[in-house]
């Protein structure tokens, strides 16, 4: 076995200048858990609640709270923000622009009118369709009106007696029995006749003026048929013969014409 110096003072005590059990070398005026208290110096309390005080002019370490004499930041709104949520674009706006496109001129006001009405309390999006909307409405308005006065609504002027005096322009369905046209061209389809006073030379004189029997398109065959009989059976009932140089023709409905309700087929006598 090796010696051993016994430690000086009693037994039990630290030598001289050796830390005591478990802890670190306490020297003058040093406190546990503090700052070094200089002479003359009242007690430092040691570190506070959530980290080191600042030093004199230096703010508080992020997410600290302030200190005493600090003024609390003001303007802060309290909790998470969020963006608002995106406004929709108004069904009637949308709606105004496709009727006014299409020349449904008062179903494309109303809902402009609408639409114009809701924006301004909800907060909608799409003024910009709606007055779009009334403004193609407003063209189309125009557009009716001027056709008007340059071409007419189609109906011919006419006596007391219903006979035509003057040469005039009018649709193939304002023709009446007795009218005179001052020719008929083989076409696809006959928008305008003109028509002339019979006393004058002319290209066809009408003799019966019919409706088809109503109902889903039966084919352009099948209506040209139904058109030709019905004439052919017309004239014959008149009890008059037809000369070697006279026809009969016949203006019968078009598929686009018979889905808005156009059936009338008329029948006229022309020069060969």
């Amino acid at each position: 076995m090796e010696p051993t110096r016994p430690s000086d003072g009693h037994p039990g005590t630290p030598s001289s200048g050796q830390p005591p059990y478990g802890g670190a070398p306490q020297q003058p005026g040093q406190q546990y858990g503090g700052q070094p208290q200089q002479p003359g110096q009242p007690p430092n309390p040691g570190p506070q609640f959530g980290g080191q005080p600042p030093y004199p002019g230096q703010a508080p370490y992020p997410g600290q709270a302030p200190y005493a004499g600090m003024p609390p930041v003001q303007g802060m709104p309290h909790g998470p923000q969020y963006p608002g949520q995106p406004q929709k674009t108004s069904t009637p706006a949308i709606l105004s622009l496709v009727f006014g496109i299409v020349g449904a001129i008062l179903i494309s006001v109303i809902l402009g009118i609408v639409a114009l009405s809701k924006i301004s309390t909800t907060g909608q999006k799409g003024k910009g369709l709606a007055i779009a909307g009334l403004a193609v409405s407003g063209l189309w308005l125009v557009g009716l009106v001027v056709g008007i006065a340059v071409f007419g609504d189609g109906e011919p002027d006419r006596d007391a007696s219903g006979q035509v005096t003057t040469t005039q322009n009018t649709r193939a369905d304002k023709l009446r029995v007795g009218d005179c046209v001052s020719e008929i061209k083989e076409a696809a389809e006959v928008r305008n006749l003109e028509l002339v006073p019979c006393d004058q030379p002319n290209g066809g004189k009408v003799f019966a003026v019919f409706d088809l029997p109503a109902g889903k398109w039966p084919g352009l065959t099948a209506v040209q048929t139904a058109a030709e009989k019905g004439c052919v059976d017309r004239w014959a009932a008149t009890g008059k013969q037809l000369d070697d140089a006279s026809d009969i023709i016949y203006l019968h409905p078009i598929e686009n014409g018979w889905s808005l309700g156009d059936r009338g087929t008329t029948c006229l006598v022309t020069p060969k």
